[in-house]
């Protein structure tokens, strides 16, 4: 007997809504799935609006979780599958400029327009196959029109991360601002400061995250926003660099050129590396008989990306990560230098690759590009792998101890540890078994 196939989440989503109208009230899918819908792309979720109240809902479906209730949200699971399912509402009473201290359940109409953009402030009846507009969006979409729902000036009074959400929005969708829109996000550009920093730090990791990562570096910038949440950013503006090395311009270009350089699939950390690579190259910067330095700007500029990403909330792996990928960009060039065992651990580090991502966008977002450095870790990272499994054909027991000189007629000494390091680098850089090892030991050292 074939198995049921799984519905998915916009069969689901349109049973909720089918349920809901049956029994008398008004339903549609809501936001961000409709806007998703009509520019053709999958959506992630699918919110629906409701003129059910909170009671209502929980009667009618089995499943609920009173997410919101005070606030007319409910969480219908269906089929291990949550769907936010609201009531009608308008809001009022913004004081902490994020939550509102008074909700009244209201219309359709009266809904929509306490929303942030008319792009998502769309709804659709998935019964009639029909688009509910009560505020323009819909055009909006069409025209690529990043725009505030009615008065755009209330909107961020109401919200102050509304700032960035448009920024977000314009980035991603590749659309472009109304003039008042613009206007009025660079005018009110210093709210940004009000609002929870781990709220701007969701909003930064989805413009980082996206494509078009570098535009969102520009459209910050240009809006008054970046000076705000990372003013670090905004001082490498105007930092020259040795035009030998870095025909591109000053500091913030090279940062733009490299984020521009990323794959599309980067994730957000990786790019956040990137971002904040060169940050301390202001504060290390100096000029004597015409040449510039940046001496030690790499730990400078780890320690001054750890300073940031507590600042925005970051969870303490991501800062790590950060931080070691920044303390490690510029040292590259030192991978041969070190010994075998200590290259082996180096390489084989599961940042490692991340490193190389990091090399390679600061080697693109440099004129002239050069990508040497990226091929040569690259190389090494095949070879250290092929060496670990080369290594690992060689059981544990093999692997040469003190006994294993005292053996072979070497008396107990402070030499031993130095015997035994360059042993073990040996078999590293050889793949050599444990007699082979014991061979070399005994041509190369004294007893």
């Amino acid at each position: 007997m074939k198995k049921p196939m799984k519905k998915t989440k916009k069969q689901l989503a349109t049973e909720i809504v089918k349920k809901l109208v049956k029994n008398g009230h008004e339903a549609y899918f809501a936001g961000g799935c409709v806007r998703d819908m009509l520019l053709g792309r999958t959506a992630k979720d699918y919110d629906i609006a409701t003129s059910a109240l909170p009671e209502e809902i929980e009667r009618l479906f089995s499943s609920t979780v009173a997410i919101g209730k005070s606030f007319g949200v409910i969480n219908v699971i269906e089929q291990k599958e949550n769907f936010e399912v609201a009531t009608f509402r308008i809001e009022s009473g913004y004081e902490d400029k994020r939550r509102p201290s008074h909700v009244e359940f209201s219309s359709a109409q009266e809904d929509c327009r306490r929303r942030d953009l008319t792009i998502n402030a769309l709804f659709f009846d998935p019964l009639k196959n029909k688009v509910i507009d009560y505020v323009g969006g819909e055009e909006d979409l069409k025209k690529g029109v990043i725009r505030f729902v009615g008065d755009a000036s209330e909107r961020i009074e109401e919200d102050h991360l509304r700032l960035i959400r448009a920024v977000r929005f314009k980035v991603i969708l590749g659309f472009q601002y109304s003039r008042e829109t613009f206007n009025i996000i660079k005018s009110k550009s210093k709210l940004i400061k009000e609002v929870a920093p781990e709220r701007i730090r969701d909003e930064l990791n989805l413009i980082f995250s996206s494509f078009n990562r570098h535009i969102g570096l520009i459209e910050l910038s240009q809006s008054g926003i970046l000076e705000e949440v990372i003013p670090e950013l905004e001082a490498l503006k105007g930092v020259p660099q040795p035009l030998e090395y870095h025909h591109e311009g000053d500091v913030f270009t090279h940062v733009y050129l490299a984020l521009r350089s990323l794959k599309r699939d980067t994730p957000s950390f990786i790019a956040w590396a990137v971002l904040l690579h060169d940050i301390a190259k202001p504060q290390t910067f100096n000029e004597e008989n015409g040449r510039i330095t940046f001496y030690n700007h790499a730990e400078q500029s780890a320690a001054k990306a750890t300073e940031i990403l507590r600042r925005l909330k970051f969870p303490n792996y991501e800062i790590e990560t950060v931080e070691w990928l920044i303390h490690y960009h510029m040292r590259i060039g030192d991978i041969d230098k070190m010994r075998p065992s200590k290259k082996m651990n180096f390489v084989l580090d599961p940042r490692f690759p991340m490193l190389i991502e990091l090399v390679r966008a600061d080697s693109e977002g440099t004129y002239p590009v050069n990508t040497d450095l990226v091929e040569k870790m690259q190389s090494d990272l095949v070879a250290a792998k092929k060496n670990q499994r080369e290594m690992s054909k060689f059981p544990k027991k093999n692997l040469i101890t003190g006994d294993d000189l005292i053996k072979l007629g070497f008396e107990p000494s402070p030499k031993f540890k130095q015997i035994l390091e360059q042993a073990n680098d040996y078999a590293i850089s050889n793949s050599a078994s444990k007699k082979q090892t014991l061979i070399f030991i005994s041509k190369n050292f004294h007893k």
